[in-house]
């Protein structure tokens, strides 16, 4: 079924892009065919030149708006407490490779003709006249839109700016409200918090946890192994697990969800008495990173964003969720 989309949006976009094609082919027909110069070659070299110093044009203009943009993103960002000035420019002025290609091409050119004539190539170009100038500038509007040359591959700017609509932020709420609420918090009734299920572990086994709570890893790899003993250097090895939590969620009956308890031997393996912790890596990372290593649309796209969209699921997650609503229900306890 994947492949079949993916399939069909190739071939839906190769549809649209021949027709784009065609309309642009002939306006540049038109356009070489109207160039006053001797000879079929001689008037296609024109009209290429022609197109290649509007299509700069149009880019420098796409490029004297980033300031405003850097101004706006810069206020917002100031208002959300994230992204220094310099992270912002170099967002906003970064070139994809087609702009920067085409901004350097007709850098040379103008610089070629500027020594060659003696004139400013401006000049040199309206001397075609508009039958050739006209098409010209539409032909390069028309291009730069349609292969997106105006779009820019820097580091994405603060996701902040998208209101919580951003990846990250998705993954930590689902996270949260889909799996942390349910056994994380002590919540008043019979349901045991994960505390609590430290507690009866360390009663059960004789044991003592130096800290009752769940660390949640977050490696900026994105990669988390089925056992964390595989990623320790054999200083890490998983112990028992928790008390089952059941839950019936979402049609499924009787769901259970548990936590697993570690030792960890500070000095290396077995080399002394271990320490216990309740540990585990945050599955919605894993699960986006298994996204990244797998040929969907979005892919590239999640590959690109990749540290920002892991910044904001920490920090969410930290920072919102985990830290203020399990210290609170703990103190209510």
């Amino acid at each position: 079924m994947e492949s079949e989309r993916n399939s069909s949006q190739a071939e839906g976009k190769l549809k649209i892009y021949l027709t784009y094609g065609v309309i642009l082919l002939v306006i540049f027909a038109n356009a070489a065919y109207k160039a006053p110069r001797d000879g079929g070659i001689a008037s296609l070299i024109a009209t290429c030149f022609v197109t290649f110093v509007f299509a700069t044009i149009f880019l420098l203009c796409d490029v004297a708006l980033r300031p405003c943009r850097t101004l706006v993103s810069l206020a917002d960002a100031s208002q959300r407490a994230g992204g220094s000035l310099a992270s912002l420019a170099s967002c906003n002025f970064a070139l994809n490779t087609a702009s920067a290609t085409t901004v350097v091409i007709g850098a040379l050119l103008f610089l070629g003709l500027t020594v060659a004539t003696r004139r400013c190539p401006l000049n040199y170009v309206w001397d075609f006249g508009p039958y050739v100038c006209i098409p010209s500038m539409i032909f390069s509007f028309c291009l730069l839109r349609m292969i997106e040359l105006a779009d820019w591959e820097g580091e994405p700017c603060p996701l902040s700016a998208m209101k919580g609509l951003d990846y990250g932020t998705g993954m930590a709420y689902s996270y949260y409200y889909g799996y942390l609420r349910v056994i994380l918090p002590s919540t008043g009734t019979a349901t045991k918090g994960i505390i609590e299920k430290i507690e009866n572990f360390e009663d059960n086994h004789n044991i003592t946890f130096p800290v009752h709570r769940m660390f949640i890893l977050i490696p900026s790899s994105g990669y988390i192994p089925p056992d964390l003993k595989d990623a320790s250097c054999q200083w890490m090895e998983s112990a028992q697990e928790l008390e089952a939590e059941t839950r019936n969620r979402a049609g499924t009956i009787r769901r259970n969800y548990h936590n697993s308890a570690y030792k960890i031997y500070p000095d290396g393996q077995k080399s002394s008495k271990p320490k216990y912790v309740v540990v585990e890596g945050a599955t919605p990372l894993l699960t986006y990173y298994e996204i990244q290593k797998h040929n969907h649309p979005e892919s590239a796209v999640y590959q690109r964003y990749k540290k920002q969209i892991q910044k904001s699921l920490k920090e969410r997650i930290t920072k919102r969720h985990i830290i203020h609503n399990f210290q609170r229900k703990t103190d209510d306890r």
